[in-house]
């Protein structure tokens, strides 16, 4: 695709050009293509609108972006068979760069091109300064087309600007082999799909923003018990990484994974309560010092149910030290009892426990903890939490 080549002035060199004649002749004979450039002005109509509104439902659910832009390349090319459909992210130094693109020019624009395009040229660099929709009926006959092939070429070209609160994020393009190929109506197709896409962009970024804000909060409260012990400061964050990939490993949702990484950092927040000479003591503890160490699950789960951001973490951090045969503490949950995110931080909990020195004992190697943890399967922790941080330690 001319349109993302830092070199436009470049000719296509002859390996290019016949992969390019290649494209065209596919594009061509598209019996999707084929098809909807045959269909009736309603029947068109009516895809567009099928199209838009499953595009805004879907784009509503996600928040990944980049799997957002594959979704919306790929919805108009299954869709409609554009001989291309391209979106470019505006970078902060005035460069376009291709996120994601389909159809049979995009697969020789990435074995050929670079996937670059300084905002200072072409349709699409027109239309990311401008942020004006551009209607090209023949590229030919537009001055700002970057020509790479004549023989090749697309000829018609739509191009509209993704704006993200108020500033232009990108560019939508699609292209089509012959002149006069888009109407006013594709238009006001593509300006739908990114509008749509642009809310679904800001929308991510500001749950970004906010799980910053979470997780540096969350740092500063366990900050509170690093100066207490160093060790539990590094075991949490540990445990906690474990957790999101054992979580995922699992099938729970992105949510899910997230509330277990979060209720991670926090399961040892409750050891503040417990004095220095305690938790720092070199051999083992008594059995009224036990009392007192195991009061900390309770008092964490208090103290996060009193955060109104952090409430809903509160049952995991108070059952992250139960066990899978009742026999654990605070309050003697057994089996599914226990919160399922409990049950993951228990397994990795006493994974990273195993494996890290404590000044009453030196570390383990990991073959010797995962030997430990599969002993204790079934009874102290849940055997399915057990198989998955397994997995996750033999290939992850």
């Amino acid at each position: 695709m001319p349109e993302l080549s830092v070199k436009p002035a470049r000719p296509a060199g002859s390996r290019e050009r016949e992969r390019r004649a290649e494209a065209l002749r596919l594009q061509r004979c598209d019996k999707r293509a084929q098809k909807m450039a045959a269909a009736g002005e309603l029947a068109y109509l009516r895809a567009q609108l099928r199209l838009a509104g499953r595009l805004t439902a879907r784009l509503a659910a996600m928040r990944d972006v980049s799997d957002m832009v594959g979704l919306v390349v790929d919805e108009l090319h299954d869709t409609f068979a554009f001989y291309l459909a391209a979106i470019q992210r505006l970078d902060e130094d005035g460069v376009l760069r291709l996120v994601a693109g389909r159809g049979p020019l995009a697969e020789v624009m990435t074995e050929f091109l670079l996937v670059e395009q300084p905002v200072s040229q072409g349709v699409n660099g027109r239309v990311a300064r401008t942020g004006a929709t551009a209607l090209v009926h023949d590229t030919r006959e537009d001055g700002d087309y970057i020509a790479r092939d004549p023989q090749t070429d697309p000829r018609s070209e739509l191009s509209v600007a993704i704006v993200v609160d108020g500033r232009v994020w990108g560019v939508l393009n699609i292209e089509a082999v012959e002149p006069g190929a888009f109407r006013e109506a594709d238009a006001v197709l593509v300006e739908t799909i990114v509008a749509s896409l642009g809310c679904a962009v800001h929308r991510a970024e500001l749950i970004d923003d906010l799980e910053s804000a979470f997780t540096t909060t969350l740092a500063a409260l366990t900050s509170t018990v690093e100066a207490k012990d160093d060790y539990t400061s590094a075991h949490g964050e540990d445990v906690a990484g474990l957790a999101e990939r054992v979580a995922a490993r699992m099938g729970l949702t992105g949510a899910e994974v997230r509330d277990v990484r979060y209720a991670a950092m926090l399961h040892d927040i409750g050891k503040i309560a417990v004095p220095s000479e305690i938790l720092l003591k070199p051999g083992p503890l008594s059995d009224e010092e036990w009392v007192i160490m195991r009061s900390h699950a309770a008092v964490g789960g208090d103290l996060v149910s009193r955060i109104d951001a952090f409430a809903h973490l509160a049952p995991a951090v108070r059952a992250s030290h139960e066990r899978w045969d009742g026999a654990g503490y605070p309050d003697g949950l057994a089996g599914e009892q226990i919160p399922l995110a409990a049950r993951i931080i228990a397994a990795c909990d006493t994974y990273d426990a195993i494996v890290t020195d404590r000044p009453y004992r030196p570390a383990r190697t990991p073959r010797q903890a995962c030997d430990e943890l599969a002993r204790v399967a079934g009874t102290q922790l849940d055997e399915r939490a057990v198989a998955a941080l397994g997995l996750e330690l033999a290939e992850g």
